[in-house]
């Protein structure tokens, strides 16, 4: 198994730091970064597969600098960015066995390799297919594809679940939670439900920097005691709007339920609830 060790990790474009001072370790598991758009999250993944040099900083595979091992580096990296390039005229099958000639992979091994991929992903019965005529989702089941063509033992995935539906959004937790079993896999997301339940751990970026890391548990600590349910009239629900963060509503009648993230107590009849996991993401990153 390979570790990943980044310290005092800094990118600025001009006057805008995109990511600061990041100091963290990645061994064997998944790990889910959390953060919304801007956050800075792509701007770290692109620096880890070696696409961006960091403005200050240094990210080690195993001890040696990533830009030292060069080719050995890249041949443990598999990535799937945020925005996918392919060819639609090409068939699934065809894209496949160019990008692996891309990655200089030996044709006989490419070959059992790719069917291989296209059974688990599931597009098998559509190899033969143009990748114009796919969906979002088998497209970006494509690009999982790709990125494990080489069996990297380092996976990089870039918001894959970006515009998929309910289901397809739930095939690809699977297929990557499958994959965490023997390899580090870094997935960066705004939806909190893709790491909730496959992420061994949980990476929260706001403004550039990396403001917490730990499981499922240590996160709901954070926001216990402040999450509060209550019945508003539905006048009400501007000005609570503007005074605390709402998680979540719904209507009843004239009134409504009211799912607030908040220190304090929120209306006087407001009752404590049990936190989720987006209610303490939402409490981590609201909060000043």
């Amino acid at each position: 198994m390979h570790k990943l060790e980044l310290t005092d990790l800094n990118k600025t474009f001009k006057t805008k730091t995109a990511v600061r001072d990041i100091n963290v370790g990645l061994e064997h598991g998944v790990y889910g970064l959390l953060g919304e758009n801007g956050a800075g999250k792509t701007t770290l993944m692109r620096m880890l597969c070696g696409i961006l040099e960091p403005t200050s900083g240094t990210i080690l595979c195993d001890g040696i600098p990533i830009r030292q091992l060069g080719g050995e580096y890249r041949m443990l990296l598999g990535y799937l960015p945020q925005e996918f390039g392919y060819y639609k005229d090409f068939t699934a099958l065809r894209f496949l066995h160019y990008m692996a000639a891309l990655k200089a992979l030996p044709e006989e091994y490419a070959r059992d390799r790719i069917e291989e991929l296209l059974e688990l992903v599931g597009l098998s019965a559509e190899k033969k297919n143009k990748l114009k005529t796919f969906s979002g989702g088998m497209i970006r089941r494509i690009g999982i594809a790709q990125a494990l063509l080489n069996d990297p033992e380092i996976l990089v995935l870039d918001e894959p679940t970006s515009g998929l539906d309910p289901g397809e959004r739930v095939r690809f937790r699977n297929i990557i939670s499958s994959l965490g079993k023997n390899r580090l896999v870094l997935l960066s997301t705004h939806i909190v439900s893709d790491v909730e339940y496959i992420a061994d751990k949980i990476l929260l970026m706001k403004d550039g920097s990396l403001i917490h890391m730990g499981d499922e548990s240590l996160f709901l600590e954070k926001a216990a005691g402040c999450v509060w349910k209550c019945l508003v009239p539905e006048a009400d629900v501007d000005l609570l709007d503007r005074q605390y963060v709402i998680s979540n509503l719904r209507h009843q009648g004239r009134e409504v339920e009211l799912r607030i993230v908040s220190d304090g107590k929120p209306t006087p009849d407001a009752q404590p609830a049990e936190a989720t996991l987006e209610d303490a993401y939402l409490y981590l990153i609201k909060r000043p």
